[in-house]
């Protein structure tokens, strides 16, 4: 049972606090009451969750969705809501999701709707998921809701699952391509140029160059470090500002087929999410506006307001979407077939499997594309470096000659 802290005054004026243990927040406001205490602030204790707690019991993403469709199961099945949670309770492994469920079911017993005690754990439900399953709630369709979520949450995942493997191979070679560089310039280069300086020949351009950057390296690995460090973190700075995010992402889009990938995911992103919500029966204008809160990429979040805002002047969704002048061109057209058709919901997974298809046809280019970048780039590096130590040896052993 949850326990609360509370601040009160009895009718002497004396201030009071302590804890309660009990079912909710009126319960204890209540009971105080009955004590002749009038209660000024009361709010939940959270438990200190351990360490090892923190880092070793997390919600994973994929326990998230396995939970949404076993609940979308049990109650298709005709199990009352509070039956089917206490069963998914019963089926965590997970000790830091058991306890999210434990209290759910105790919100749900105490009289709260699903979605109010889901927003309780905002580190475990978004915003989103708790706005669908209020809109299911009031269709009365939470089973059809939260499967259609499950299956998009997959659906998501997989997607970027996609994106993210196809970055794994061109990130490690060049993790690699590092750590050769960092043990050229302090180990191999250092020893090499103790032998050219007692020899007193006219060292190559590339020689030079090569013992410049190996000296600057060693002498000022730390001033390096700092500037390396000190610049994340006035970039993360700059980034986390409402301006830098916006110039940011708006760079980022303007990226050769990485931008593409950006606004590709963030369309598949929009349109499929708002395609959930109108099928839940969220209107259009709460549809957008949640919409706007979820997406990550501040060029969209910013037209997507603007979006709203036109909607609320009278304007039709696809007239203002094609007025902001962000969204491709298709998107405002498929949406205006979708208003005069009554079929937004649908049109908006068709334009988000359109979109998810072309960024998953660009990552695939993407690797294509990558893999001869790379090579080229570790053949101009391996001759560099070869040059520079082979034409001094060169030099060396003609001048002995």
């Amino acid at each position: 049972m949850p326990i609360f802290s509370y601040k009160s005054r009895d009718f002497q004026g004396v201030d009071h606090k302590g804890t309660i243990e009990t079912v909710d927040a009126s319960r204890a406001a209540r009971l105080l009451s009955k004590k002749g205490l009038v209660v000024t602030s009361i709010s939940e204790k959270k438990a200190a969750t351990p360490l090892f707690n923190k880092f070793f019991n997390r919600i994973s993403f994929d326990e998230l969705v396995i939970s949404t469709r076993q609940l979308s199961t049990m109650i298709e099945s005709g199990l009352v809501l509070s039956e089917a949670i206490n069963i998914l309770v019963g089926q965590q492994s997970n000790v830091t999701f058991q306890k999210v469920w434990e209290q759910v079911l105790r919100d749900v017993n105490s009289g709260l709707d699903l979605a109010s005690a889901l927003k309780k754990h905002p580190d475990v439900f978004p915003p989103l998921y708790c706005s669908l399953v209020k809109a299911g709630e009031q269709a009365g369709n939470l089973d059809v809701i939260l499967t259609e979520m499950a299956n998009n949450l997959e659906r998501d995942r997989e997607f970027k699952s996609r994106v993210r493997g196809a970055l794994v191979y061109p990130v490690m070679v060049m993790g690699m391509m590092g750590v050769v560089v960092c043990i050229m310039m302090f180990y191999v280069i250092p020893r090499l140029t103790s032998l050219y300086t007692q020899s007193n020949i006219d060292l190559p351009l590339p020689t030079k160059i090569l013992i410049t950057t190996s000296n600057l390296f060693l002498g000022y690995w730390w001033l390096m470090l700092i500037m390396l460090v000190l610049g994340v973190i006035l970039f993360k700075k700059w980034v986390s500002t409402p301006k830098g995010k916006y110039i940011f992402d708006e760079y980022s889009l303007k990226i050769p087929i990485i931008g593409r990938i950006i606004r590709g995911t963030a369309l598949t992103g929009f349109t499929r999410t708002f395609g959930l919500l109108t099928t839940a029966g969220v209107p259009i204008l709460d549809s957008i506006a949640i919409v706007s809160d979820v997406i990550s990429n501040a060029v969209y979040k910013k037209a997507l307001s603007d979006t709203r805002l036109g909607v609320e002047r009278g304007l039709t969704m696809s007239a203002q979407l094609d007025e902001v002048g962000v969204f491709p061109k298709i998107v405002s057209q498929m949406y205006r077939v979708g208003e005069e058709t009554g079929k937004v919901d649908k049109i908006s997974f068709k334009l988000a499997e359109y979109f998810e298809s072309e960024a998953d046809h660009l990552v695939k280019n993407l690797t294509v594309i990558i893999e001869p970048l790379i090579l080229i780039v570790l053949g101009v590096g391996v001759a560099f470096l070869v040059l520079s130590i082979i034409l001094p040896i060169y030099k060396l052993t003609t001048s002995v000659g």
